[in-house]
Order: C-alpha cells, then structure tokens, then sequence
C-alpha cells in the first residue's frame, strides 16, 4: 500500500456512530467499550480493525494503539507519546484501565509496548520507514501521512538555516523606521530580521503593528529589488476570506503612509488571497494544482493569521515554493491553535519570549538596525531561534485600557489578574455574571448589538455599508452545542428577531440574513468561513453577498450555496481573523473542555473597543489555568535545550 499519496482512510471509512462490534477479538471488545464510554468514536475502532485484519495483525496493544492514534489526531494532535499516554491516558479512561487492557496482551511496559509496536507489520520505525499506516520515532506514534507532513516541514526549516544571509540596506531601513523613544524598536529589528533571511516568523499581539511592520518590510525587498533591477513576484495569502480580506485593507492602508516614491508604493501588492486559492483548491480532491512539480510563480510569499494553518495545509504549501523564494508567517502565537491537526506557529515560536538570537545573529542585526539588541544574544539559543521576531509593543491598547489588561492577564495564566480587570469598571471591558440556576442566554441583551445593522436593512443600505455596519459587532461562543452553544444562540436569535418583525419567516431566506460557508466551494471561488448577507439586488431578487479579497462583493442565488450556517453568533474558532469594535465572548454555564487560556485570550482580543465576558468566575478562573497542549514532534527537533 502506498499510505503517502492516499487520500487517507479516514476519507473512505463511514461507520455508523453507534455500532458496536458483537462477539469480537478480546481486542475488539475492548476497543468497543471505550468507544460506548466516549473514549473513541467509531472511526477510531474502525480503521485499526480493518488494517489489522487485512494484515493478520491481533496484537491487543497495536489495536489500542492504533485508535488512540486516531482519537488524537482528532484531537488535533500530530501524534501520540507512549510515555504521557502511560501516565496519563485521554479522559474517560483510568491508568489502571489502560494498563489492564495492554497486560491482557502481554504488555507491561512503556519499552514493552514499543517492543510490540516494533514488531508489527502495520508499524515502521524511523528512520528506515517502510510504507506502513503507522511510524514509531522513539515513544511517539505518527499516522504514516503525518509523520510524513512533520518531516517535510522540519526539512524545510532546517534547509533555510544553511542558506547565507542576504544583505540589508540600512539606510534605507532607517528611512522607514525614524527615531522613537522606544529603548528597542522591534519592528524595526523584524523587518531587517526577515530581509536577511529566505524564511521568517514574525509573532505579536493584537495592536503590536504587525501588518505595518510586513508592509514596511515589503517595501524593502521592493526597493532593494528596484535598486538592483530585478522586480519581485510577491504575493499575499491567509488561511479564510475574512483574513484575507482583512490583510488587503490592512497593506493598502499602511503603504499609504510610507516615505518612499509612488513607484515602490504601486510594486507594492496589497491584493490577498485564500491559501486554498493561492494553490489551487481542485474541487473533489485532497491535491492542490500547485505543488512540487508545479510550484508557485512567485519570489516572496507572505502568509498571515498563521496560528490558524494547520500542519498539513503548512507542509502543501512549503512543497509549492520555489526553491529561490523567500517565506514569511506573520500571526500571533498566543491565539488558538489551528481547527485541524498540528499547532505549527505554536511550536516553532515554543520559546521565542525568553530566547533571542544566537549572539553573532544579534551582533549583525545591531550593526544593521542600529538598535542596541546585543544584550538580547543567547549562545544556548538554537538555529531556530534566528528566524523569529516577537513585537512586543502594543499600540492599538493604551496603558489604561481595559480590554489590553485582560488580554494581557489572561494571556499569562494570571486568575487574580482576570477577575481584577473584569471587577475594575473599566469603560471598555463589561462582565455578566449568570444568575443563580440560570439555564439560558439573555437573547434580548445580546440581540441589542445588531440594533444598528437591521436599522441598515431596513433602510436598504448598500452592501458595502451594511457588512461594514454587520461587521462592527459579535457574538462568540466557545462551543456549539448546548443552550450557550453556537446552533442554539443562533436559532434564538432569528426567532427573537422574527418575533420583533425584523424577519418575516425565519425558515427561509429574508433581507439581512447572514451566514458563514463551512465548507470550501472552489466553483464558487468560496471557502470555509467566508460571510454572505442575504439582501436584494437591484431587480428585488434575493441574493447572498460575500466580500471578495479585493473588496469587490459577489452576490449569488441562495439555491447556489449547499453548506452554511446562520452567522448572527459564531464559535471564537471561526472569529480568528476578524476584529470586531464590539465583542460579546459567551461561555457555557457548565465546565468544557475546551475552555482554555487560548480560546478566551482569542475571543477577548477580538474587539477593538468593547468586550462583554458572560460566564461564572469560576469557569473563568479554570480557563485561565487551562492550556492547550498538542502533542508533535517539532518542538523537540527545533528546541532541543
């Protein structure tokens, strides 16, 4: 079998959800009862067991391998580690339920259950690798396809560490970055950072200045090129529409501003697009048009809202680039990570807060910017470390802000610090404790923001107006099922509305409905996460309107659009790479494992000028102790110390 160019087998199984398999294996059964206890989903249980009986394979400790393998990768995660696992198995299982289940097998050991792995056909042991579904590194297991998406991206990176630096014009650099107070101007240490190297990340916060910075740093490698007669082929991308969208008005707006002649301004792009439109989606298929063998027309490549890339989309899109052409990741590290598998800026950016550059790296770039970074050297710092920039500085949160205090506080795991800033009073941060024995949103209240957009439906604004006026305000959840969740939020929502007369019939489609696509439509020119609003054109024929990357809207027939939900409430996940002015981050009544740190310093940090944080001080307070922790094997290949 060729396990590298499959589609996977994920895509090819559809078990029903409730079978349980019936007079089985030991191991069979085993699998079963955890997958009844809600340990495993039935596609977890199903692929090991047809693998292993295709290939003869009845080790109890390769089965139960093999599903929680696929349980974490649903997870997110890109591997499991035999070592945590033994430890600390995944919820709804006990140690001693784990380590009973592998004894029955003969196993009793981390080193013996490695031993059986080793011993099994449907596993290869790097790095001699066979082509098996399965690859064991030591105490991790990797998914054959996934272990196969992390070398590529660890070859890569590791790749640009041997390539020579190229040079920086400095006074050109200090053309762009005039004198400031600042004792270290890190955006200025970015830009010459990323224009001496072929790959870069450049990580901050909200409000840090990082779409001015990659501008500034665009406007470089655009004049040095002018400078040396060899124009550059430069494009942008993010992951969804909305950040696309978001990164093409942020660029055309700072480039306005730069010191330099309007010939640099106009070689300046500022038009993104969709990864899945840089490389190609071809509709039906897991393969894009643009890959090894057909690589991308471009020298400099500039992605942002990477903390949103998962590591498969991040190992496509290195396979795309021309061996000459320059990478540069902008996001901030501290967002949630990417829906799917991996956590890609996460690991490469693991240490970047206390591990600056190598000590010559920070010589040269003290030479180049004339900022005093020396200090900053580190001789334990590894080769990775070279390639990162973190801007430090927020500009958009002034020192009394309340929303940047919270942000600030939630983002160091500081419990006291939240809670102080949610008490303070502050005019831009609100907290709104539910009531004792509570069980249901205040629809009424949180319906009150959008008071501005259907008062811009009814007076028939223009498109551009009303997303504008849409766009100014958000209700996030952080789950999606339940009375807290983003179905049922949005089901009230359009009956709340229904029943005031600003929606005639809620089952259908009506002037100001908005929905989110949740999945990609490359005959549309439409993927996941992209935003429509329902109003008529100009013979009062109903039609969906998205906003395309160039700030053009698109309206379509709504019997074109196949899979959407209303948008009116929407997860944290699905904000990511949008701001709002306003923000209403909503939280369940009832403990979720995925309240984390992550996901409420995202939804927090999506207003620019007012949040509403409705939960219970204590779930708050858990979230904040709470981290997201995916298992890879990247970090440790990058930050060996």
């Amino acid at each position: 079998m060729d396990f590298s160019n499959q589609t996977g087998i994920f895509d090819q199984l559809t078990p029903s959800e409730d079978r349980l398999l019936e007079n089985g294996s030991p191991a069979q059964v085993s699998l079963s009862t955890l997958q009844a206890k809600g340990v495993f989903r039935a596609i977890d249980c199903q692929w090991i067991e047809q693998l292993a009986q295709h290939a003869g394979e009845n080790d109890h400790s390769v089965w139960m391998a093999g599903a929680l393998c696929s349980a974490y990768l649903g997870a997110g995660h890109i591997c499991i580690d035999l070592a945590t696992l033994w430890q600390m198995p995944p919820e709804g299982m006990s140690v001693d339920e784990l380590r009973n289940a592998l004894a029955a097998g003969g196993v009793n050991s981390v080193q013996a259950w490695c031993d059986a792995l080793n011993a099994s056909c449907l596993v290869a042991t790097a790095p001699n690798l066979a082509e098996r579904p399965m690859v064991l590194v030591g105490t991790r297991l990797y998914l054959y396809r996934y272990y196969q998406y992390e070398q590529q991206v660890l070859n890569y990176f590791k790749k640009q560490f041997d390539v020579a630096p190229f040079d920086v014009d400095a006074g050109l650099l200090a053309q762009l970055f005039p004198e400031t107070s600042e004792t270290v101007n890190w955006q200025k240490v970015s830009v010459a950072n990323a224009a001496s190297l072929p790959f870069s990340v450049i990580s901050g916060g909200p409000g840090t200045g990082k779409t001015t910075t990659v501008t500034k740093l665009l406007a470089l490698l655009v004049a040095q090129s002018f400078s040396q007669g060899k124009p550059l082929r430069i494009e942008l991308a993010a992951p969804t529409g909305k950040a696309a969208a978001r990164l093409t008005e942020s660029i055309s707006s700072a480039k306005a501003d730069l010191p330099l002649s309007d010939e640099i301004k106009q070689a300046i792009p500022e038009q993104a697009s969709t990864l899945h439109r840089l490389l190609g989606s071809d509709f039906g298929r897991s393969r894009f048009k643009h890959n090894k063998d057909n690589p991308l027309h471009l020298d400099v490549l500039l992605v942002d809202e990477v903390s949103m890339v998962d590591l498969p989309m991040m190992a496509k899109l290195i396979d795309a680039m021309p061996p000459h052409a320059r990478l540069i990741l902008l996001g901030d590290k501290d967002q949630l990570a990417s829906v799917e598998a991996g956590s890609v800026l996460g690991d490469l950016s693991f240490g970047i807060e206390n591990v600056y550059f190598q000590p010559e790296w920070a010589a040269r770039l003290a030479f180049v910017t004339g900022e005093d970074i020396t200090p900053f050297g580190n001789a334990l710092a590894p080769p990775i470390s070279r390639a990162l920039t973190l801007l430090r500085t927020s500009y958009r949160f002034h020192a009394n802000s309340g929303i940047g205090h919270l942000a600030k506080a939630m983002n160091a795991g500081d419990a006291k610090g939240v809670l102080r800033c949610l008490q303070s009073g502050c005019d831009d941060v609100h907290w709104c404790v539910p009531d004792e024995g509570q069980t249901k949103a205040d629809i009424a209240t949180l319906a009150k923001g959008y008071d501005d957009y259907w008062e811009a439906v009814r007076q028939k604004r223009g498109i551009a107006e009303l997303y504008a006026t849409f766009s100014r305000y958000q209700i996030l959840t952080a789950v999606r099922q339940g009375e807290f969740g983003v179905e049922k939020i949005n089901a009230h929502l359009e009956l709340y509305f229904y029943q005031r007369g600003r929606v005639k019939d809620p089952h259908v489609w009506y002037p100001g409905k908005a929905v989110m696509l949740t999945r990609n439509d490359a005959a549309l020119g439409l993927f996941n996460g992209d935003i429509g609003l329902c109003m008529p054109d100009d013979s009062q024929r109903l039609r969906v309107w998205f906003m395309q990357p160039v700030g053009r809207f698109t309206g379509l027939l709504p019997s074109r659009l196949s899979e959407f939900e209303v948008v009116f409430a929407m997860t944290v996940h699905k904000s990511q790479g949008s701001e709002f002015d306003r923000v209403a981050l909503l939280l369940p009544i009832t403990p979720s494992p995925v309240l984390t740190k992550e996901l409420l310093y995202t939804g927090i940090t999506r207003a620019k000028k007012d949040v509403t944080l409705w939960g219970a001080s204590s779930l708050i307070r858990n979230a904040t102790h709470a981290r997201i922790q995916r298992h890879s094997g990247l970090i440790e290949a990058l930050w060996p110390n």
